[in-house]
């Protein structure tokens, strides 16, 4: 049995935001990333002050920040209102994402691996600068995640899959945390799409995962990313939903 609560602590920790503050119990995530979980609102703790204080507070700071004011929902979250203030408040739901794991006792390998090239990315530099190309980040979006990465004290790899060119193709991290690996930023070019190369890529990714201590792998994918079938035929299975509010006008 997985233990949610930790599972959430630890992408927490993986996500965490390179800035950042605390507002009254809630947690203000203000990177410009390209991942909303590091630029959002969660509400780790009950507070002192009222909601609509609050509410104040954090959309003051991201209109300094100029970032849209989003909250993250879980079922973590401390108000078991909240969700029900946000919407009368304006803030409509959007993106409702699973969180998706398995025991790596589970894994099973994927058809004519063999013949695939993949490199390591040490450097979160030079990983990051490639993962823009093949994705197509903002250049503020890029520095962020190098920025998070080189921050985080935990174990993260980055790999690539080549191709005969020995050019990025592929791309998954892994982020390893108390015997629990993340999946972040896995993309696959699109003109090589449903072709098996994101299945092994994963797969590889999750082999070394497991030889560095890990007993379970999660993931984040949006409910509507056909990607989740993927994951899906893996072995991964649903292990709880969050979605985000965000202001109507905005």
């Amino acid at each position: 049995m997985i233990n949610l609560r930790r599972l959430e602590e630890v992408s927490q920790n993986a996500s965490r935001p390179e800035r950042g503050v605390m507002v009254d119990g809630w947690s203000v995530g203000l990177s410009p990333s390209k991942a909303k979980r590091s630029r959002c609102v969660n509400a780790f703790y009950a507070g002192s002050r009222s909601f609509e204080e609050n509410l104040v507070a954090v959309r003051a700071l991201y209109a300094r920040a100029e970032f849209t004011c989003i909250f993250r929902m879980t079922p973590f979250v401390f108000d078991s209102q909240l969700d029900v203030k946000l919407d009368a408040a304006g803030f409509v739901r959007i993106d409702t994402t699973w969180v998706m794991a398995m025991s790596l006792d589970m894994l099973q390998p994927p058809i004519n691996d063999d013949a695939l090239v993949y490199k390591n990315e040490p450097d979160f530099i030079h990983a990051t600068n490639a993962l823009q190309t093949l994705r197509g980040d903002k250049d503020d979006e890029r520095d962020a995640l190098a920025a998070r990465w080189q921050q985080l004290p935990l174990q993260i790899g980055s790999t690539f899959l080549l191709d005969n060119e020995q050019t990025p193709t592929a791309h998954a991290a892994t982020i390893i945390d108390d015997g629990y690996v993340g999946l972040f930023d896995v993309v696959v070019d699109e003109a090589l799409r449903n072709e098996g190369f994101g299945s092994a890529l994963v797969y590889r990714v999750l082999v070394s995962a497991k030889a560095q201590g890990a007993h379970t792998a999660y993931l984040q994918v949006s409910e509507d990313n056909p990607a989740r079938r993927l994951y899906e035929r893996m072995g991964f299975e649903k292990a709880y939903e969050y979605w985000y509010r965000k202001l109507d006008d905005m």
